[in-house]
């Protein structure tokens, strides 16, 4: 009878770890370079004249361009064979990192960027400048991400850079009537369960749930208990944490929907595209892109309306991005109406999008990258 042994991990210093996940990328950027070269001589080739012109370059912004170089990686033949050879490469040599994705048993992460100090001021004092315009309450909450609760899991004793130092200056920065919502110390308590994706960057309702209950305390209201709760289990996925080494030893994530028995439902749901046009929603329904976390609220758009049978008339502007997407069905159960302006894809001022004045609150809610990012927040005033 054969015995399979446990698999042992070789603990390297993290230059070694470093050293090894560059070679093996370095070889599929090359490899990749030569395709999409290849491709892109032919395609110039046997094209129509009148068509070359649509594939010269141009200068696209920088969102543009990683959404572009995501996007022909992805179109590469035999793109996923050569990531997991890379990924087979660094795992066999006793390594743990694939670019700036970190490999461990229980799940992947991201290592995070450093935050860019003087971005943040800027964000900061366009929230301030927000709130002292208009007078509305409002809340920040900043999420941090997995590996300031996880880095733990981390093999060999690398060192996780962390974010927490520039969150908290972030916050301090801001105007000492806007609430701010502390998130990371929130999220430590619950490490044992499952409050963030194991292949995903961002966290999972359970998550969302921990944070929504602390923030709405603050914002005047007593939290739905978990119990009043069902919990279902849309289906499994893999998120961008996976496509990006396509490691397959960590657990798939579950998307979960969670309905409040004895709350509000929603009555009316508006999406404004950027085309000018609107299309009617509803929650918690399946849509055509490969984002799980747009089964919640559909796909991204610059304004999304819901309105709740709820009578109270409290009214809330949500500033956000993708984080936010399952947190909104806990918040429905507090408002008659919430308006959503998701800042990644703003391209109008907000008083365009929204009357600021007129909402009983606002919450702004994204990741500290999003914060960091002062494209995001250019258009609060035009």
């Amino acid at each position: 009878m054969k015995v399979q042994h446990a698999r042992h991990w070789r603990r390297r210093t993290a230059e070694e770890q470093k050293a090894t996940a560059y070679r093996g990328i370095a070889l599929l950027v090359w490899i990749v370079l030569l395709a999409s070269g290849v491709a892109a001589w032919f395609a110039y080739i046997v094209c129509d004249a009148k068509d070359r012109n649509s594939l010269l370059p141009k200068a696209p912004t920088a969102s543009l361009q990683q959404a572009a170089d995501q996007a022909l990686l992805e179109q590469i033949p035999g793109r996923d064979l050569l990531v997991r050879s890379v990924t087979d490469t660094v795992m066999a040599s006793g390594g743990f990192q694939v670019g700036d994705i970190y490999l461990t048993e229980q799940r992947l992460l991201e290592r995070p960027e450093t935050l860019d100090s003087e971005a943040l001021s800027e964000t900061a004092a366009q929230l301030n400048l927000l709130y002292q315009t208009f007078q509305v309450p409002m809340c920040v909450i900043a999420v941090p991400s997995a590996g300031e609760l996880y880095a733990e899991d981390l093999l060999g004793g690398v060192l996780f850079p962390s974010q927490m130092d520039e969150i908290d200056a972030f916050y301090e920065q801001m105007d000492s009537l806007i609430r701010k919502i502390d998130a990371y110390h929130v999220l430590i308590t619950m490490t044992d369960n499952y409050i963030y994706n194991r292949t995903d960057p961002r966290w999972t309702c359970y998550g969302a749930y921990g944070v929504y209950r602390n923030a709405i305390q603050k914002m005047g209201f007593s939290p739905v208990s978990f119990d009043q709760y069902v919990v279902t289990h849309v289906g499994t996925y893999r998120g961008s944490l996976y496509d990006a080494c396509l490691y397959d030893d960590v657990t798939p994530d579950v998307l979960d929907v969670y309905t409040c028995t004895s709350g509000s439902t929603v009555t009316e749901m508006t999406a404004y595209l950027a085309d000018g046009t609107d299309e009617a929603r509803e929650m918690n329904q399946e849509c055509d892109t490969a984002d799980p976390y747009a089964y919640y609220l559909g796909e991204d758009c610059e304004k999304l309306v819901i309105r709740t049978d709820l009578e109270n008339q409290k009214t809330l502007l949500v500033l956000k991005d993708s984080y936010a997407n399952c947190m909104i069905p806990f918040l429905l159960q507090h408002y008659s109406k919430i308006c959503v302006v998701d800042v990644t894809q703003m391209e109008h001022p907000l008083q365009e999008l929204a009357d600021v004045a007129a909402y009983s609150q606002v919450l702004v809610l994204c990741d500290a990258d999003t914060f960091a990012d002062t494209e995001c927040f250019a258009h609060l005033f035009g």
